[in-house]
């Protein structure tokens, strides 16, 4: 081991404490204008229920990504930010509520409609609340402006949309050399186009020998419809990438019907690992056309259930490159067929915040989600031989108290040719998240995952590292074919926004994994374990509300690469709500187009 490379990290680390411990010390320090208090309890939603009557009136308050009212936020550079940012229109606001004047409150469609606006990606806070009826000259002015409906009676109730903003140009530049390859990513992404809800994005990227251009653009209301558009465009140095999909998704729980017209072409480089190496590399084209429909049973309204049905094809080529090990390239594929399908919701969402997240909302459902999938591939329909497609998962939850609850899923994915099972994966993950505010805010979180597989196709592993929640050893470095991974972690948080910009915390996290190869036993493969501790920092004005962290994680036994020590700077969580392992096996290209922002599909290439 290199003891001065040791040395340094050791020190990083220390630094990293010393930073955690005195960052109250900082903050008593700083003038009041500059922290604000975030609220650590759960959101409650026991004003939706207390409330009935018919909607007599809406107004919404529009806000800038900064408030000028909030003490600290009037300051020049807010307000040069607040006029290159052109706030969501009213229209695109009002537009995904599902309750109009005149209709009668329903608690549900209220919390839908707040759902609705945090999952698109220019909204940063959205609140749909029931206050006491008042003349409508009696509502505030400015941002605000009220829809009536005249004919509403006495003991009507008025509703008001609480929405602000988020940051949505997000200029990127990535550069660097790794695995002996240079690299240049630069683009440009708007999420908020004029204020419209649209987006689109152009990136331009250079990875050792290969060039790649690319713009999206996406529109989640088609021509003010339910209709959403995203489109792909790419020139690479193999061919282009093409994608479309036109969708009308199920937007509520009481939408009758849903439809996805899709046709896409990606192309991209697999890896294979081993020992955190790159083992091999090959070439995939990817090409699949869907057409799909869904249904919603009439009076099923808890649980909601559909009926899918509709055309799948794919087509899958791979090329040899020069990086490409003997023995591994694998086999072409094409299905083609019918499919058919039945999914359950039983909808008990909740609202929580300092979970996944930081201080962003987020939604959850713990009551029971199913849905499974079937398709006949019969070689007369264009597929390469017979075969058959089965999905199905149950999610179940369990709220414990508020703040505290449990998630639990399971499910199967595959293929069936003859008698034999082809890419199919069977898993199961447990997820327990328990807040308290003693002695400081903090919340535990424990995260328990297995999977088996059998036949996996060639491009796909079982992959457990850094980088799917094992910290304390380098990104892929053990792969098989089935898996089994528990992390437990301790999350804390500074209730306070600095600078109102970002909130603070840390965490402290033990993990402990296992991988075997085909036909091999988990329990008697060596179990890899780490600890350690991190720093985080959750951008409050951003888009996705997500979490920057810097971990130190220590390996309890040898793995790939010299030292025990290992330091990541990463976005996002260490390990996955569900499917940390083996959540490329389960991925198809198609994320690229429905699931990836741009940048974050070139960073991980």
């Amino acid at each position: 081991m290199d003891p001065q490379r040791t040395s340094r990290r050791r020190g990083l680390a220390a630094c990293l404490l010393l930073g955690l411990a005195c960052s109250r010390a900082r903050a008593a320090s700083l003038p009041e204008s500059q922290i604000s208090t975030i609220s650590f309890v759960s959101p409650s939603t026991a004003a939706y229920a207390s409330s009935s009557g018919t909607i007599r009136s809406i107004s919404i308050e529009r806000l800038n990504v900064f408030d000028p009212r909030v003490p600290g936020e009037d300051w020049w550079p807010f307000r040069l930010a607040n006029k290159i940012h052109i706030p969501t229109r009213e229209y695109v606001l009002r537009r995904e509520l599902l309750l109009a004047p005149g209709d009668a409150w329903v608690p549900l469609r209220a919390l839908e409609s707040e759902r609705n606006l945090r999952a698109t990606t220019f909204i940063r806070k959205a609140e749909l609340k029931p206050a006491p009826s008042a003349p409508a000259s009696a509502m505030s002015s400015g941002t605000a402006r009220v829809e009536n409906d005249p004919r509403a009676a006495p003991g009507s109730i008025d509703l008001r949309l609480h929405a602000q903003d988020s940051w949505t140009t997000l200029p990127q530049i990535n550069l660097g050399t790794e695995g002996g390859d240079r690299y240049l990513i630069y683009g440009i992404e708007e999420l908020n186009v004029l204020g419209l809800g649209k987006s689109v994005s152009f990136f331009h990227a250079q990875i050792g020998p290969s060039r790649r251009n690319e713009l999206r653009y996406n529109d989640p209301r088609l021509w003010g419809t339910w209709f959403r558009l995203t489109t792909l465009y790419g020139t690479t140095s193999r061919g282009d990438e093409v994608g479309t999909v036109v969708e009308r998704p199920f937007f509520s729980l009481s939408a009758p019907y849903a439809m996805r017209a899709l046709w896409t072409r990606i192309i991209q480089e697999d890896v294979l690992f081993q020992n955190a190496l790159d083992a091999s590399k090959f070439v995939q084209d990817f090409r699949s056309v869907d057409l799909l429909a869904g249904l919603k049973l009439p009076r099923t309204t808890d649980p909601v259930q559909r009926l899918h049905a509709g055309m799948h094809y794919e087509k899958d080529r791979f090329e040899a490159t020069p990086d490409t090990a003997a023995g591994t390239l694998p086999k072409d594929r094409e299905l083609s067929g019918p499919i058919i399908g039945y999914s359950l919701i039983q909808p008990r969402y909740i609202k929580e915040t300092f979970i996944d997240k930081m201080e962003r909302v987020e939604d959850f459902n713990i009551g029971n989600e199913f849905s499974t999938f079937a398709g006949a591939m019969p070689k007369g329909l264009g597929s390469d031989a017979d075969r058959w497609t089965l999905s199905a998962t149950d999610q179940q939850g369990l709220s414990l108290a508020p703040g505290r609850f449990a998630l639990a899923q399971a499910g199967v994915l595959g293929r069936l040719r003859g008698k034999q099972l082809e890419n199919s994966i069977f898993f199961a993950n447990l997820n327990l998240f328990w807040k308290n505010a003693w002695p400081f805010s903090h919340t535990w979180v424990s995260h328990l995952e297995w999977n088996t597989t059998r036949n996996l196709d060639g491009e796909n592993q079982i992959i457990l590292g850094g980088n799917t929640g094992l910290r304390g050893y380098k990104n892929n470095s053990f792969t098989g074919a089935r898996s089994v991974l528990w992390n437990i972690e301790n999350r804390f948080f500074f209730n306070r926004e600095f600078f109102h910009l970002f909130v603070l915390g840390g965490a402290v996290f033990f993990e402990t994994g296992a991988v075997a190869q085909p036909g091999g036993s988990l329990i008697q493969n060596n179990f890899k374990s780490d600890l350690g501790f991190g720093f985080r920092l959750g951008p409050t004005r951003s888009t996705s509300g997500g979490v920057l962290r810097l971990d130190v994680a220590y390996a309890l036994q040898h793995g790939p690469g010299p030292s025990r020590w290992v330091v990541s700077v990463r976005g996002g969580q260490a390990f996955e709500i569900f499917n940390s392992t083996y959540r490329n096996v389960i991925r198809t290209p198609v994320s690229a187009l429905l699931e990836e922002s741009p940048g974050a599909r070139l960073r991980r290439r």
